[in-house]
């Protein structure tokens, strides 16, 4: 009886692993074949990580602050902000072109920091300029700004007339060609200067040299003298490290579409993908209460971030069912939490296999995969020293309870509080320090580390010091590579356009669960023997 139950115990875990693995090859050759998905979509994107920090100096008075942020559009994608400025309050005003940050703050004293940061996913554009194109006599009233004399851009100036009349030729003017004229005239006979300072467009004229300020006005001057709409951009290069210096460059209405113009860098009718736009016209970047010092700098790095195309290219077919992304957006979740929802799985299955192959201990079995995922936005250090501090501080807190005789349950209820005490401890001092990353420990998950703080405290009194730090070691190098795996942007972009593979790591699961093989740490342990026993 027991040799029949086991033979069909053996068939059905067969049948079940072969059903796990058949399902989602099957909904794949169909996305793949069938709906022709596109591949591509699989393999990510760069994006830019950029923080900005602002430090001043108050002397006891009211202080604001004030500068643009970025905003989405056909070229710029905003993925995510955060905004950390401790006593000052943000006010946002956003016209049609221009989003305006305030920060401000009453009787402010001694130094202080504001931090804002966000995730923006950009892409370089060229145009093709309409050789045989004649500028155009008239524009619709809402081009009318763009063609009229500024203070700064002195449009009607002879001076700039003048310069016009050295480089155009005569007869019929094409649009396509008097901007080429006037962007290499800048380019080749202006000097590139690094003027910290204002720089207006007869001044730049006078000096034969400019900045990228005095060059934009220029440029822009010249365009409208030929009757050609023109205005300034202003905000940075996103190269990788800190910087303090902002960049302007100019765009052009031809045809329809603004045109990008930029005679500092030589980039005729065409921008690069790490230039990130934070205004239009001519304003200053940054402007502040006069009674404090200010600094800031702007700090980027690079990030990999899956591609949309893959999520969306099922929108309409019959597997929509399957398509998680279009589904979850339906209802206002983010891609943010889809992703940590299909991560979690992979966390697990890693964490079977440092219990169950490799022979590592661990604070429970999903603890590691949850805590990895958490970590997503305080980044891997800061995530395992919050973990360790939280699990330390809250069992120093039970060993006290102890003392005090109290029931299990009341127990666990302070010591989850006192978790939330820890961590919003940690989220304060984040954001007084700037400190994003330990700002967001709050994303932790609260009853879990209460109960593995509950076994951490018992380990101590049972096995000793030793033992349970070693099995916190083991947890966090767990932890690690959990974080690792479920971090790679390959596997986030797979899952996501193929949910179906979570039936594949079931399958693992499955197969794992009958490992009947020495773990490596068995292995490594008794190898003397092992090896003995083989030259014997």
């Amino acid at each position: 009886m027991d040799n029949h139950q086991s033979k069909l115990q053996l068939i059905v875990f067969r049948v079940v692993l072969l059903l796990l693995l058949l399902v989602p090859a099957t909904l794949m050759s169909y996305k793949l074949y069938v709906l022709d998905y596109p591949l591509k979509g699989l393999m990510p994107v760069v994006s830019y990580q950029v923080e900005l920090g602002m430090q001043l100096e108050g002397y006891g008075e009211d202080v604001n602050v004030r500068t643009f942020l970025p905003r989405s559009d056909s070229r710029q994608r905003i993925l995510s902000e955060l905004n950390a400025s401790g006593q000052f309050v943000l006010d946002q005003q956003t016209d049609h072109l221009n989003r305006l940050a305030v920060w401000k703050s009453e009787a402010v004293e001694g130094p202080k920091n504001i931090r804002y940061r966000y995730q923006i996913q950009t892409k370089q554009l060229r145009y093709e300029l309409p050789v045989a194109s004649l500028i155009p006599e008239k524009y619709l009233s809402e081009f009318s700004e763009y063609l009229k004399e500024d203070e700064g851009i002195q449009v009607n100036d002879p001076l700039i007339k003048q310069e016009l009349d050295k480089i155009l030729p005569q007869g019929e003017l094409y649009i396509a060609d008097v901007l080429s004229r006037i962007h290499r005239h800048l380019q080749d006979k202006f000097q590139n200067r690094n003027f910290s300072g204002y720089t207006d467009a007869l001044t730049a004229l006078k000096l034969g040299e400019a900045s990228c300020n005095g060059k934009g006005r220029l440029f822009v001057a010249m365009a409208r003298q030929m009757n050609i709409p023109a205005r300034l951009v202003g905000g940075f290069i996103m190269d990788k490290g800190s910087k303090r210096t902002s960049h302007q460059w100019v765009e052009v209405y031809i045809n329809g579409f603004w045109v990008p113009f930029d005679t500092i860098n030589n980039h005729f009718a065409e921008i690069p993908a790490n230039y990130l736009t934070l205004y239009y016209g001519d304003e200053t970047l940054f402007s502040h209460s006069k009674n404090i010092n200010f600094q800031y700098a702007f700090n980027t790095s690079k990030k990999m971030v899956p591609r949309y195309d893959a999520n969306e290219a099922l929108d309409g077919s019959i597997l929509n069912v399957v398509n998680l992304y279009s589904m979850f957006e339906r209802v206002g979740i983010s891609l943010d939490l889809l992703k940590v929802l299909l991560m979690i799985p992979i966390g697990a299955l890693v964490t079977v296999v440092f219990r169950n192959v490799i022979g590592l201990e661990t604070f429970g079995t999903f603890l590691p995969a949850l805590i990895a995922a958490a970590s997503r936005e305080t980044g891997l250090m800061w995530g395992l020293i919050g973990f360790v501090l939280i699990i330390c501080i809250t069992a120093v807190i039970r060993k006290g309870l102890d003392w005090l005789q109290l029931l299990h349950s009341p127990k666990m209820a302070v010591i989850l509080a006192v978790v939330v005490w820890v961590m919003m401890s940690m989220t304060v001092v984040g954001v007084h320090f700037g400190l994003f990353e330990l700002a967001q420990m709050t994303l932790f998950p609260i009853a879990i580390l209460a109960i593995t703080a509950e076994r951490f405290a018992i380990m101590v009194e049972e096995q000793g010091y030793i033992k349970s730090l070693r099995i916190m070691l083991m947890t966090l190098v767990v932890i690690a590579a959990a974080y690792a795996v479920m971090s790679s942007l390959f596997l986030q972009s797979l899952f996501l356009a193929f949910p179906e593979l979570l039936f594949v790591v079931m399958a693992l699961n499955i197969w794992l669960g009958k490992w009947v093989g020495m773990r490596l740490s068995e292995f490594y342990r008794f190898r003397h023997l092992i090896f003995v026993e083989k030259r014997s």
